[in-house]
Parts: structure tokens; sequence; C-alpha cells
């Protein structure tokens, strides 16, 4: 049985990941690599990102790996959620394919748990 703990420290992990891209392109676009150095959005993405990683590490304590990393593809569908919403990008159907390929892994993995 997949220890419920380890799964939403992935969730939550994801989530703050997905962040972390979103505020590091927030950045991205309007500084050039010197000035982005200097930047908030650079270390605060990059805050983002390491807290992620000890969600992961967390998660990982109580559970396999073969189960708990495959969740961590749940970030792509984070960041496309929060890319069209924040960023204005747009979907296509290839990538919406793209996305119910990803749910329909993590799906499968948890029915092989």
């Amino acid at each position: 049985m997949v220890n419920l703990i380890s799964v939403i420290f992935v969730l939550i992990g994801s989530l703050i990941g997905a962040l972390g891209a979103l505020v590091l392109k927030k950045g991205t676009s309007k500084y050039t690599f010197r000035a982005l150095l200097k930047s908030s959005f650079l270390w605060i993405g990059m805050f983002l990102y390491g807290l992620s990683t000890i969600f992961y590490v967390l998660a990982l304590k109580n559970e396999e790996l073969s189960v708990i990393y495959p969740l961590v593809s749940t970030t792509y569908i984070w960041t496309t959620i929060f890319s069209i919403r924040f960023l204005r990008e747009k979907m296509n159907r290839w990538k919406y394919l793209g996305l119910a390929g990803i749910v329909l892994g993590v799906f499968l993995i948890g029915l092989g748990s």
C-alpha cells in the first residue's frame, strides 16, 4: 500500500517546483544574464526548487523510489497550468495529449502499487 503522506509530500514538492519555474521564467524575461544574478526572481526561484527537493527527500524516506519518482512528473501539469494562467501561454492538442499521458501514467503507477 502506498504511503499517503509520501504522496502528499511529492505533490506539494511538485507544486512548489512548478512555482519555482514560474518565478524563474518571470525573471528571465526581464533581465540580462548578468542582471539576473542580482535579481530576486532568480534567488526566489532557486529557493523554491530547493524547498521542493526537501519535500521529495521526505517522500522518498518512507516510500519506494519506483512509486514516488513518477509522481514528480505532476510538476509538468502544474507548470503548464501556471504558464497558461500567469504567462498567457497557448495550448494546442499535442500539449493536451501530452498532459493526458502524464496523468494516465501517474494513475497507472498508483494502480500498480
